[in-house]
This record gives structure tokens, sequence and C-alpha cells, in this order.
């Protein structure tokens, strides 16, 4: 299997695996707190939640755990496949493939602090748990967002850039334009729920394509 092959099966599964997750199983088994809770009603209720059944949210977040990760490796092994002395794009590529596992970590360790939390409060110490679930909640930042739609902008103009095949160059552009529509509505107010999921849905696209190339 080559590089690019299985950053095609690590994008198209990662992304349906972590919206599976998010959207259709977190919500209904595990729970949180209510729409609109803020500060510590908010920390306190989600870690409430998972304490519930610990062992059934460490399962449902290692399954949410490995939709991410795998869709972030994915995007990197892909950035890098694309970086090479004379093609086009390689640069952007070369930025991307760095940024992306970068911003991915960042993400992935409020993760653990969520546990971190939850292990706090379990042993009866309250305090230190809402201030590491406080900072498990508000530590990914817009900004780090911002970044990886950035770079993943870059991922689809590099595609775009160096495919000859119609459909590669189609869905480079798609990812492309999708990734700077999410990065620009970072600046604004407006709900981003529908950008994301077609963002998403042209990241498993991509991914398939990548699959085909291959076959």
């Amino acid at each position: 299997m080559t590089t690019r092959s299985l950053a095609g099966y690590l994008i198209a599964i990662g992304p349906i695996l972590m919206m599976a997750i998010f959207i259709g199983v977190w919500d209904s088994v595990i729970g949180g707190a209510e729409d609109g809770a803020v500060g510590e009603a908010l920390v306190k209720a989600n870690i409430e939640a998972g304490l519930e059944n610990i062992s059934l949210t460490k399962l449902v977040a290692f399954l949410a755990f490995g939709g991410f990760f795998g869709m972030m490796l994915g995007l990197t092994l892909w950035a890098r496949s694309l970086r090479g002395e004379g093609k086009k794009g390689a640069s952007l590529a070369t930025v991307a493939s760095i940024v992306i596992p970068v911003a991915a970590a960042s993400f992935m360790l409020s993760m653990d602090f969520n546990f971190a939390a939850a292990d706090a409060w379990d042993k009866g110490d309250t305090g230190n748990a809402l201030i590491v679930g406080a900072v498990a909640e508000y530590a990914p930042s817009d900004l780090l967002g911002m970044v990886m739609m950035l770079s993943v902008s870059f991922i689809g103009l590099a595609a775009v850039l160096q495919s000859t095949d119609k459909i590669s160059r189609s869905l480079g552009a798609i990812l492309a334009v999708f990734s700077l529509a999410m990065f620009l509505l970072s600046f604004t107010s407006i709900d981003g729920g529908p950008i994301w999921m077609l963002w998403m849905l042209t990241i498993v696209a991509a991914g398939v394509n990548l699959i085909r190339q291959k076959a």
C-alpha cells in the first residue's frame, strides 16, 4: 500500500467515524451540559455526564479520537505526498504537513484534560477538576481551528496545481474553497455548521478519490 492510498483510506474513514460519534452517538449515549450552559455549570455537567459510565465514555471517546486522529494523519500523509522539489504547490503542502499535526496534537491534548478532570472529580478534588475541565473546554481556540483550515486549503490548492485528472482537480478546488470559507467564517459570528458538514463530506470524497487513483 502506498502512502497516498493509505492517506485515502484514513481520510475516507476517519471523518465518517468522527461524525457518527459526535452527531449520532455522544449526546444520546453520554450526554452533557444543556444548550446555553457556560462556565462552571458547563464544565460540571460534562464531567458528571462522563462519570455516569466512565468505561462507556472512554470507549466512545476512543472511537471519536480514532476518527479524528485518522483524518488528521491522512491529511498529513496526503500533504507529504504532494511535496517534492519541482512540484507545483510543494511549498504549500510542506506548510500543511507541519502545521496540521501540531494543531491536531493540541486538540487531542484537550481530550486528555477532560479525563484528567473526571479523575480529579471522582477523587473528590472538585476544585482542581473544574480548573482542568475549564482548560479542556476553552483551550482549543479558534486560532488553532483557523490555522488548521488554512492548512487544509493549502493541500487542496497543491492538489489542483499538481493533478491532471479532472476529478482530482475539482475535488482539490472544492476542498480549498470550503476550507477557506471555514477560515473566513472564524472572523464572524455566522454559524458555520452547514459549511463544516460540506467540508467533511468533501474530505471523505477526496479520500475515496485517492483510493481510486491507486486502484
